[in-house]
């Protein structure tokens, strides 16, 4: 018996001194995992954003392209076209579309930059404000259209054939769209109706 005893009081465990160094070691490990998994998580919600302000961008320049050429050379070239950003000695103000561009033409005003309504197909504004001003996941973005004309190229290299344009799409919040989302400018091409 006393031998078993013996036995019995060979075996050991570990001490409550071990125990908590472990649980201590595994606290840290964990704490740092969980620090990661919380950056891995801002890091796609950026990468979301982004492509979901990328999209809109590219599906203002396809509604853009679908629009009348030589109506939309008129209001970029005209001396009443929004400027989207001012120009200084060196360079000339840039011109564009905005969501403010045609927010007060009625359905039949023909005054200001209502004129320039026959820029788009039946002279319908209304999927033009839709395209300017979309509503994804709750987050209200901003697409501003900027006519790009030191990107225009001579006549001879088919110049007159080619309107270049760019969409910039911004939250209208600032910060609502997540870190790392402030803002994404795609380029693109008006093409002349005689080569559509």
């Amino acid at each position: 018996m006393l031998k078993r005893f013996r036995k019995l009081r060979k075996e050991e465990g570990f001490t409550l001194i071990e125990v908590l160094a472990a649980m201590l070691i595994l606290s840290i490990v964990a704490l740092a995992f969980t620090a990661y998994f919380g950056n891995a998580l801002t890091f796609a919600k950026s990468n979301q954003n982004q492509t979901i302000m990328s999209n809109l961008a590219r599906n203002a320049l396809v509604y853009m392209q679908k629009q009348n050429f030589t109506e939309l050379q008129a209001y970029f070239n005209s001396g009443s076209a929004t400027i989207v950003k001012a120009g200084n000695g060196a360079t000339l103000p840039r011109v564009g579309i905005t969501p403010e561009t045609f927010a007060s033409c009625g359905s039949t005003s023909e005054v200001g930059m209502c004129k320039y309504r026959d820029i788009f197909i039946n002279k319908d504004l209304q999927p033009m404000m839709a395209v300017l001003q979309p509503t994804v996941n709750g987050i209200q973005y901003r697409v501003v259209i900027e006519y790009q004309k030191d990107l225009n190229r001579s006549i001879d290299t088919g110049g007159n054939l080619l309107l270049p344009i760019s969409a910039t799409v911004t939250s209208v919040t600032p910060g609502a769209a997540g870190p790392g989302a402030n803002g994404v400018t795609v380029e693109g091409y008006v093409n002349a109706q005689s080569i559509r």
